[in-house]
């Protein structure tokens, strides 16, 4: 990483505003669908944060950008009271992503795209451990003091719809991300 100050700063920044359209979109789901679990926070919250993502690749245009708001998100995942291993997904999907948006130069739309598709994915870090190690996870939240109305209430099953509709809402959100950052950031002058 040959990220400056300034680059640290904008990423920073970035990071604060992804975060706040992360709960923006958890949000949304809690309240659509009045439920305790979180199964639909990811894709709102990827259709919600494209342009926050778009704008931070062409500020910065530089490999670390991507993976220090993974890092972030990383950690409030781990700092937050979630299943142990739920940062896992958010470090490696933005590592990922940030070799992804590099192959393009940080510049091709498509290679932009795919790279918010994959770190896209990292929101289902809360959740992804109900699927790969449902008996801890259930077990970690009766240590918790949690009763069986509420772990049920919470537990999710997984399917393939859930993968789909994660990919169409990073689609979507990617979309309006680069359409936002061509047809109103770029034509305003706010980006180079």
């Amino acid at each position: 990483m040959n990220l400056r100050v300034k680059d640290l700063m904008t990423t920073g920044m970035y990071a604060a505003l992804y975060f706040v359209h992360v709960a923006i979109g958890t949000l949304i789901a809690v309240i659509l669908l009045h439920s305790g679990n979180m199964l639909y926070a990811p894709a709102f919250s990827a259709l919600i944060s494209g342009t926050v993502y778009f704008i931070l690749i062409d500020k910065v245009k530089k490999f670390g950008a991507i993976t220090l708001v993974g890092i972030t998100m990383a950690l409030f995942f781990l700092l937050s009271g979630h299943f142990a291993l739920s940062f896992l997904p958010f470090l490696i999907c933005g590592i990922v992503a940030d070799y992804m948006a590099k192959l393009g130069k940080y510049k091709q739309k498509l290679t932009n795209m795919v790279s918010y598709i994959i770190f896209s994915f990292g929101n289902f870090g809360p959740i992804l451990f109900m699927w790969l190690a449902k008996d801890a996870y259930v077990q970690r939240l009766v240590e918790k003091g949690k009763d069986m109305a509420y772990i049920q209430n919470v537990m999710v099953e997984f399917d393939v719809w859930h993968i789909a509709l994660l990919v169409v809402c990073s689609v979507i959100g990617g979309l309006i991300g680069q359409y936002m950052l061509e047809k109103h950031f770029r034509k305003a002058g706010l980006l180079s």
